[in-house]
């Protein structure tokens, strides 16, 4: 019992160490975006704040599998090069019971991760697109300053003459950015900018306006009209990954939608978690190494683990995306990373029964 526990917390210190570090690498581009908010738009550090702790459940659920990876590597390297793997051997300890706090650490992580991505990933992701429509919201009403050039909308630019207290805007005027022939010209006496949450889009709904165009036969044309709903894309200030709204989707609702990508989501969120526990039965024979030898090569091939995982998972998933294959078919990379695991532990086990724990020593003849 001793051994388990004084194992077992040893894992926790490199794992935290390895989680923080891999966390941080990961988040930086969006640390990078968010800091523009602040310097280049003046958002609230608080909003910021709270933007990036929104996201940080999509961080954690990348890196959870890769800091067990570290964790169990490093300690189980430290514990072979003191000789305290073959010291244990001698006495009678398999690696069976060398791994069970190692085991126990890899469920108790996979837990957390299965926690995270089944309830704290969506719940985050779609307060963050929230808290970026607010933003968004916000920020278009600052930048709309009275004759100023406005060129926060892709391709677009947009002028007013004057806005009120109440972002009434007055004498709006909107047009290509690069003119062509075909550009249309577009003038009203009054508008306002509207953020649809629905279809996280912007409205400029205009009144009372004059639409002028240039027809490919050389004809003007002039549309009059008294309302006017002018729909473009709002200004990029946070990017996300492009059908990426589903993360923001609860679990609960993907279990009730039987179509192919609500599917496949929810058979990610189920499966990727449990590369935890894989990765630590996996690390353990990985990580033994000749007390004489480098400890480079355990780190190497930790890495090859961590490569081969994740070349499996991209092709469960391409398989599951482009073949018609079901979704379960993405339970092979951690059910295979398991079984290697599993048999890696036999060998080991079964070389250290047959290996003394000094191989150099030989017994002198009678």
């Amino acid at each position: 019992m001793l051994l388990f526990r004084s194992t077992f917390f040893q894992l926790i210190l490199p794992f935290l160490m390895a989680l923080g570090i891999l966390t941080f690498i990961l988040s930086m581009e969006t640390v990078y975006r968010l800091i523009h908010l602040i310097v280049e738009r003046g958002v609230s550090v608080f909003s910021v704040g709270m933007m990036l702790l929104y996201r940080l459940p999509q961080f954690l659920s990348v890196t959870l599998p890769l800091a067990i990876v570290i964790a169990c590597v490093v300690l189980m390297v430290r514990l072979s090069t003191e000789y305290e793997i073959s010291a244990m051997n001698a006495i009678g300890i398999s690696i069976w019971k060398i791994g069970r706090p190692f085991f126990l650490f890899g469920f108790i992580i996979t837990a957390i991760a299965l926690s995270i991505t089944l309830w704290l990933q969506p719940a985050g992701y779609a307060a963050f697109e929230e808290e970026k429509l607010m933003i968004l919201k916000t920020q278009t009403a600052k930048t709309i300053q009275p004759l100023v050039l406005n060129f926060d909308f892709p391709g677009k630019v947009l002028h007013v003459q004057e806005k009120d207290e109440n972002e009434e805007l007055s004498g709006v005027f909107i047009t290509d950015k690069d003119l062509r022939s075909d550009s249309m010209v577009t003038l009203a006496d009054r508008g306002r900018i509207k953020v649809r949450s629905g279809e996280r889009d912007l409205i400029l709904h205009l009144e009372d306006g004059l639409i002028h165009s240039q027809g490919s036969t050389d004809n003007y044309r002039t549309i009059a009209f008294q309302q006017f709903h002018y729909i473009f894309r709002p200004p990029q200030i946070v990017t996300a990954n492009e059908g990426g709204h589903i993360w923001g989707v609860p679990t609960n609702s993907l279990l009730q939608n039987p179509s192919q990508s609500s599917q496949m989501e929810l058979f990610l969120r189920l499966t990727t978690p449990w590369a935890c526990l894989a990765f630590s039965v996996a690390t353990i024979p990985l990580g033994l190494i000749n007390p004489r030898r480098g400890r480079s090569g355990a780190y190497l091939r930790g890495l090859i683990l961590v490569v081969i995982y994740y070349i499996l998972w991209l092709g469960a998933k391409e398989m599951t995306m482009y073949m018609n294959f079901r979704p379960h078919v993405l339970w092979m990379p951690p059910l295979l990373i398991g079984l290697f695991g599993v048999y890696s532990l036999y060998r080991s086990n079964l070389n250290l029964q047959i290996f003394s724990a000094f191989p150099n020593l030989k017994k002198k003849p009678g």
